[in-house]
């Protein structure tokens, strides 16, 4: 049976979250979603940017995101919700997630991203009903339920072609130099690949990586995973252990994944035949045997418990 009225408030750049929407028109009868990254906002005049900037040496918070959010908390006056799921409430000012919580008995959040790397996720905690993460460590120390990241795709024509063995791309920072390599080994047995770092700055060019400056949308990121044999996912060792997207594309497009996320071993769907782990403070080598077996298909309904639409139903159970 349907019930009434969601709330969904999620911040994605990436359109991971894009068909979490669609999903939930099977259990309400009303959604209404929100992608904060979408949203705009333009101080009125220099006035109000002075006071922002004050406001976050001061508050250490910022207080545009407060403006830019703000026309949500409107949009629900006079309503209550069966539920409201938010991604990202760390991007909200306490008052106005107090404003959301009496709206409704079921007050949801998720983490996609540990408390180690946005620690004001520890402050919002106590406002919400339940808080799921992706993230082990910070389900048993505080106390959260865990819910790892999921297949978000449905429908995408995949490639026939294939265009290069690996691929991967990510921001510059300090997993640079394991990409590096990453890169080194596929060099050495001749291995085909593309690697893109994706920095602000212009990056003195590089034999091993290719840099760009203009962030890729998903849609150029899905094409260029589509057309290769093996996904590289290394993720923010040291920072944060949640499985990443590139792990579940992996798994949507039936593509072997060699990752530097050892606790990868401790899911269902983990498979030698498909999933290769290296450390990061060691030297790369794969072997020959992976390199070159084909992808073992996963059984259904092992594939299917990593769906999105699995996850709406963990999140309102």
């Amino acid at each position: 049976m349907q019930k009434n009225r969601v709330l969904f408030i999620t911040y994605d750049l990436s359109g991971y979250y894009k068909n979490i929407p669609k999903g939930l028109e099977k259990h309400f009868k009303t959604v209404e979603s929100f992608n904060i990254a979408t949203l705009h906002f333009k101080y009125k005049n220099i006035f109000q940017h002075l006071y922002s900037a004050l406001y976050k040496i001061f508050k250490k918070q910022k207080l545009k995101n407060y403006y830019k959010l703000q026309p949500i908390i409107e949009s629900t006056e006079g309503k209550t919700y069966d539920y409201i799921i938010i991604v990202r409430p760390d991007l909200f000012f306490d008052s106005q997630l107090l404003e959301l919580k009496e709206k409704t008995d079921n007050f949801i959040a998720y983490y996609h991203d540990s408390i180690n790397n946005i620690p004001r996720k520890k402050d919002v905690i106590s406002y919400f009903d339940r808080v799921y993460s992706y993230e082990k460590k910070d389900v048993k120390e505080y106390g959260l339920q865990f819910l790892p990241n999921f297949i978000y795709l449905d429908n995408y024509t995949k490639s026939d072609k294939i265009s290069f063995d690996g691929f991967t791309i990510l921001s510059k920072d300090y997993r640079l130099e394991l990409l590096k390599k990453i890169a080194q080994f596929f060099k050495q047995k001749n291995l085909s690949y593309k690697f893109l770092v994706q920095s602000d700055k212009e990056q003195k060019e590089s034999d091993l990586v290719d840099f760009i400056v203009e962030r890729q949308n998903n849609e150029q990121v899905l094409k260029q995973i589509s057309a290769c044999n093996f996904i590289i996912d290394v993720h923010k060792y040291g920072i944060q252990d949640g499985l990443t997207f590139r792990v579940f594309e992996s798994l949507f497009f039936e593509k072997k994944l060699i990752t530097s996320n050892k606790d990868i071993a401790s899911y269902d769907f983990y498979d030698l035949n498909n999933i290769f782990i290296i450390d990061p403070d060691q030297e790369v080598f794969i072997p020959k045997t992976f390199l070159s077996e084909p992808y073992k298909e996963l059984p259904k309904s092992i594939y299917d418990q990593y769906h999105y639409n699995n996850w709406i139903k963990a999140i309102l159970k």
